[in-house]
């Protein structure tokens, strides 16, 4: 079998030349001891690994920085045959614990996974010792379960994860809960019968910030200064000191005592009203909405349970659909959803759905169809019970039949600090114009 080998993408190329300021008649001139060619815009993308590699060291980047990705696509769909197929036991705490399934995904992204709790009901389950990645967990029912939190159990630890089971109102299936970062967890059976949840963990923000960016030191030195406060507080204190502003000055400027400055920052439990915050980010030009203090919706836990009967309360017309809202936090903003009732028979063709982040819809009952246009293409598939379908943001959609749907969404397509960064770029439609496949260079003469 031929091995496979990286290509070298023109305009990321084009664009790491710009940023290091350097030239193709520069990079040929260092590279004509090791390349008996010289490299073009041209012929750029048949080079092989070893010249992309030499490329990659001159421009001091890894060669990831400069190689051709594959593109997300618009939409993946896996039959409930399929998803079975990926059905794997998992033994815990001496016993068969769980089935996992895995739910379409792209090449790369975390993939929510639908769960068989097998715990007996006369067992205490065992937790987990939690994860990074934020998700939301739907009770699937067919009955419903145990849901376990902490060691010492309470009302808030150990709850019963309902599944809805009145039949005017059983397309919003059952209870959902936020799940923060490091919340360990675990289920058990209620009875003899299966119970399954749907678990949508996503990619956490702050992974590569912590595990790849920071080396040793930084991240030691942060978690040191952050020790018993408040992130928020601790980034507003650097913020000012990288701006070269004391808290002596700062306190001045804002006409607020430094003693009553200082301990607002060292101490968590200091408040402070947030016009003062507004007035500091005024004087070095930064963006209050970073440091304001945020109060959450959650339990002792860290966790924001919505059960089933909240939302029933929801429900509510959405186009040509019937919605009901999931739990979700404003601590991950990107995971996001709402159980979807489809009542539409009329034969057409029907794209009445556009959203700015990817979503899987997870079909939880009837028969349904699902249209997609991409590129002025029109696609159109039959949806079942059990089936699954992930769809690309910005991609015109919509659903036609008789049936019902849980649709979750996430930011690992685009997130809201994707979003962020648009908001915040210069002439953002300009930079649309350009941006793909932008072959400029930063303005220097080319003979």
């Amino acid at each position: 079998m031929e091995k496979s080998h990286s290509t070298l993408d023109r305009t990321k190329f084009n664009r790491w030349l710009n940023i290091r300021k350097t030239t193709l008649k520069e990079l040929n001139r260092k590279l004509k001891d090791k390349l008996n060619f010289n490299i073009s815009f041209n012929n750029c993308e048949t080079v092989d690994d070893y010249a992309i590699s030499l490329i990659s060291d001159c421009l001091d980047i890894s060669p990831s920085k400069i190689t051709k990705i594959n593109l997300v696509p618009t939409f993946i769909l896996k039959t409930k045959e399929e998803i079975e197929d990926t059905k794997r036991p998992i033994t815990k705490d001496g016993i068969h614990f769980y089935n996992y399934y895995t739910l379409p995904t792209p090449s790369g992204y975390v993939a929510p996974v639908l769960l068989d709790i097998m715990c007996p009901k006369n067992k205490l389950p065992k937790l987990n010792n939690g994860h990074l990645e934020p998700a939301i967990t739907i009770s699937m029912g067919p009955n419903d379960i145990y849901a376990r939190f902490t060691e010492k159990l309470n009302k808030e630890s150990w709850i019963k994860f309902e599944v809805n089971k009145n039949k005017k109102t059983n397309w919003i299936v059952g209870s959902s809960y936020f799940e923060p970062s490091f919340c360990r967890h675990s289920y058990s059976r209620v009875d003899s019968g299966l119970g399954r949840i749907i678990s949508y963990t996503t990619k956490s923000n702050i992974e590569s910030l912590l595990n790849d960016k920071l080396n040793d030191n930084s991240f030691e030195n942060l978690a040191k200064a952050n020790k018993g406060k408040k992130i928020n507080r601790t980034l507003l204190k650097m913020e000012m000191e990288s701006k070269g502003y004391s808290i002596l000055e700062i306190a001045k400027k804002i006409k607020l005592s430094l003693k009553k400055l200082k301990k607002f920052f060292n101490n968590s439990k200091s408040v402070l009203d947030k016009k003062y915050i507004i007035k500091i980010c005024q004087i070095i030009n930064s963006d209050p909405n970073l440091f304001l203090d945020k109060k959450q919706k959650e339990d002792s836990v860290g966790k924001l349970y919505f059960d089933y009967r909240e939302s029933i309360k929801s429900i509510r017309k959405y186009k040509s659909y019937q919605v009901a809202s999931i739990a979700n936090s404003k601590r991950f903003p990107d995971l996001s959803g709402y159980f979807m009732k489809v009542d539409n028979k009329k034969n057409i063709f029907l794209n009445d759905l556009f959203d700015s982040k990817c979503s899987h819809y997870f079909v939880t009952g009837g028969k349904i169809k699902i249209h997609i246009n991409s590129k002025n293409k029109k696609i159109t598939k039959n949806l079942k019970n059990g089936d699954c379908l992930w769809i690309s943001a910005f991609t015109h959609h919509g659903f036609t039949g008789s049936g019902s749907l849980l649709k979750i969404s996430d930011g690992q397509n685009i997130s809201y600090l994707d979003k962020e960064d648009l908001t915040n770029t210069y002439n953002i439609n300009g930079v649309l114009n350009r941006v793909r496949g932008d072959m400029q260079n930063w303005g220097y003469d080319e003979k």
